[in-house]
């Protein structure tokens, strides 16, 4: 049987559930934080490895933002600000606490968007995002940005049957673009340029008023599809499915994208990080562009990748098919960069 018709018989009697990446599949209602003590894989000590002269240990760092500062898919999950949002104690912001000694509230939350930070509560429980910010916040970093532009969850739409197409949620269309670029109007882009560079850029603003003494740094996402310098001339497709699904096995860490939506989509993410540098630069905060500087490690790469690939699971006798968490997220080496890069930032910024 081939792998075509293995995809054709899981279309057929599942449905792929993985939503937008970001959003981990998040209940209703959601469930309370629990109780200490919370995991602590990267416990601030008393005296830390290193310390930046005009940011003591013990000064008030605050961790604001979506799944890609929460750790998602991590393990050592927090259970805060609430369980649903799957923040993990192995996040960078936990790390880079533990490196200078900071004194670190983690309000991370995967599914974010501006929304959330500035004025809406996510869930019951996990309040607006800015609430943790006060006068005395010395250090506040975030990501922001792609829950707004429903990158991850257009990416998690976008899986193929081969590098050709077509995609599964597509009606038999051979690409994601094709559905999404129509009279030659790209209808995700536009929506960067328009309401998702307004949020971004209102959520900069709310943040500098909100702490008016911190340093403010904007990451921007890693790298999920490559430039073509750092495609493979066989291209980057991996396949999500094969012989053994048919036996409840999926493939890990694949990659199941046409060729045509990896350039679009390289693009697409080029200008959301392009969007997040002019909003950073307009309210006068630090970006930290670490897209361009991964373009060798996406989830494409077969080796030191920085973002983890695809990996699929089925609930139910594949009634139902979904992500595995922590798919086009950091992986471990992906969190150690971050780690590394936001930390020469404040040695720039405090030393």
């Amino acid at each position: 049987m081939s792998t075509a018709l293995v995809a054709s018989v899981l279309l057929v009697g599942g449905v792929l559930a993985g939503g937008p990446v970001g959003t981990p599949g998040a209940p209703e209602a959601a469930v309370a934080a629990p109780q200490w003590p919370v995991p602590q894989p990267f416990p601030v000590p008393d005296d830390p490895s290193e310390t930046l002269a005009d940011l003591p240990p013990g000064s008030e760092y605050v961790a604001l933002g979506d799944s890609y500062s929460a750790g998602y898919g991590l393990r050592h999950p927090t259970g805060l600000p609430v369980a649903a949002c799957a923040q993990s104690g192995e996040d960078f912001p936990h790390r880079v606490a533990a490196r200078f000694g900071l004194d670190l509230t983690d309000v991370t939350c995967a599914g974010a968007t501006s929304e959330d930070v500035r004025d809406r509560t996510q869930f019951r429980g996990a309040p607006p995002q800015v609430e943790a910010l006060s006068r005395s916040t010395r250090l506040v970093t975030l990501t922001i940005g792609g829950n707004d532009a429903d990158l991850f969850g257009t990416a998690a739409s976008c899986l193929a049957l081969s590098a050709s197409g077509p995609v599964f949620s597509g009606r038999n269309a051979p690409s994601c673009r094709s559905t999404l670029v129509r009279d030659g109007l790209d209808t995700l882009d536009a929506k960067i340029q328009g309401r998702v560079a307004l949020g971004i850029a209102e959520t900069l603003a709310d943040v500098r008023r909100a702490a008016p003494n911190a340093e403010v740094v904007l990451l921007g996402y890693p790298a999920i599809f490559p430039d073509a310098e750092h495609t493979p001339a066989t291209g980057c497709f991996r396949a999500a499915v094969d012989l053994g699904t048919l036996a409840g096995q999926f493939p890990g860490d694949t990659y199941p994208f046409t060729d045509t939506d990896v350039r679009w989509l390289h693009g697409v993410q080029e200008q959301l990080d392009q969007v997040g540098r002019d909003a950073a630069r307009a309210a006068g905060v630090t970006f930290v562009d670490v897209f361009a500087d991964t373009q060798a490690h996406s989830a494409c790469a077969r080796r030191d990748a920085y973002v983890e690939g695809i990996s699929l699971d089925s609930l139910g006798g594949f009634s139902q098919i979904d992500l595995q968490p922590g798919a086009l997220h950091p992986n471990h080496t992906g969190v150690r960069y971050l780690t590394d890069r936001t930390s020469d930032v404040l040695r720039r910024a405090f030393d």
